[in-house]
């Protein structure tokens, strides 16, 4: 199994990555689309953890940020009718903290907002995976929606940046406050570092 890769960045696709390996062999990891924006320059190192699908005609290569996102894609797939391509629209539409609250809090609209998820699979989602992820927990962003992250998020939006890109970067700026109390205002000009 080939749980990590580390090497050049040599560019990037709509929704893929190339990095040539240290043993000389160039690899094209499918990754969430939100992931893109996150890229180093090319010619720089990129370290992705990753997750190998065998199909009867092909080897999948599966990149993503952290270990976390490695063990809730896995998690996804494990669900009746979501394959690996479901699993990645699914990180790539929303960030890991809002899928693991969806999902724990049957919170089935939510994840509607995914291409590819109908009411019944979101359903099925919920009903398999929501006792499967205790182990995975929750953001503050993710767990009150209603108080400065929210904010936050609805400012970035407002300057014209996307949902995914918007909630994702207050999720980052919530993490690198490492817990400290902020306003929306300060958020805001912390999240912007990560857009």
């Amino acid at each position: 199994m080939i749980r990590r890769m580390r090497g050049e960045f040599l560019g990037y696709g709509p929704d893929t990555v190339e990095v040539l390996a240290g043993d000389g062999l160039g690899y094209e990891l499918s990754v969430p689309m939100g992931l893109v924006d996150r890229l180093p320059r090319v010619g720089q190192q990129i370290e992705l953890h990753t997750v190998l699908v065998v199909r009867d005609d092909a080897l999948d290569l599966y990149g993503f940020e952290t270990a976390r996102d490695r063990e809730l894609f896995r998690r996804l797939r494990s669900a009746s009718g979501v394959g690996p391509r479901l699993a990645l629209a699914i990180l790539g539409a929303l960030p890991s903290d809002r899928v693991v609250a969806a999902i724990r809090g049957k919170d089935h609209a939510t994840l509607q907002t995914v291409s590819g998820v109908g009411k019944k699979t979101a359903e099925r989602i919920g009903i398999e995976l929501a006792d499967k992820l205790d182990d995975m927990g929750v953001a503050v962003s993710a767990t009150t929606p209603r108080g400065p992250t929210h904010a936050a998020a609805q400012a970035l939006r407002s300057l014209g940046y996307g949902p995914t890109e918007s909630e994702s970067a207050v999720t980052r700026a919530v993490g690198s406050l490492e817990g400290r109390e902020v306003g929306t205002e300060e958020l805001v000009r912390c999240a912007l570092q990560f857009v």
